[in-house]
């Protein structure tokens, strides 16, 4: 055979499958990469929604601080009583496992569950639709005196499902407050801390 025929000799079937293996075993390296690729951006995302939740619920205890203060002498009633959230550290301080779930306020229109884009929603007229849900956990640093040097920590936790992890039941109800944290195999957490002073004015 001359080397002109040679030349335009063509692939044989062996060369060819081999090719397409070799073609195939990249394609799916690609599509494995891109399912990666979209599950880390969807957890990024979910992580920073939850991050601006837990900062949005500091800066709610620490507006709800504002009707803190030390009660008049006309007033028998401490002024915790009349907060929003902050007066739940009466019932819970100091104890084991006192994660608590707020009430949503229809008033502040702020509560413990969020929709997908971190939007607060009222768990209980829009349904089992939540996307994250909240705790707060509250214990005196230092008890009120008559000079009103009151103290809370505050820690607030958020927490969302992790992926193709399911979960029976409404995730943001008073039942399921001492399950979630057993369960970090089902959830993602973010939790974030600070202290709250007593409002002298």
């Amino acid at each position: 055979m001359s080397a002109r025929h040679q030349r335009q000799r063509g692939y044989t079937a062996v060369e060819l499958m081999m090719a397409i293996g070799i073609f195939g075993i990249g394609v799916s390296g690609i599509i494995a990469m891109q399912k990666v690729t979209a599950v880390s951006n969807m957890h990024a995302k979910n992580l920073g929604i939850a991050t601006q939740i837990a900062q949005s619920w500091l800066d709610m205890l620490a507006t709800d601080a504002v009707t803190w203060n030390h009660p008049s002498a006309s007033s028998s009633v401490p002024d915790v009583d009349q907060t929003a959230w902050l007066k739940l550290v009466k019932a819970n301080a100091n104890t084991a496992n006192d994660w608590v779930l707020p009430k949503y306020n229809s008033t502040l229109r702020f509560g413990p569950a969020f929709d997908a884009l971190g939007n607060p929603i009222d768990r209980e007229n829009v349904g089992t639709n939540v996307a994250f849900c909240s705790h707060l956990r509250l214990s005196w640093l230092y008890a009120p005196t008559a000079s009103g040097n009151g103290l809370i920590r505050a820690e607030v936790r958020v927490f969302w499902q992790r992926d193709g992890k399911g979960f029976t039941q409404d995730m943001c109800t008073d039942s399921q407050v001492a399950t979630v944290g057993a369960a970090p195999q089902i959830f993602h957490f973010v939790q974030k801390i600070t202290a709250i002073r007593e409002n002298t004015l």
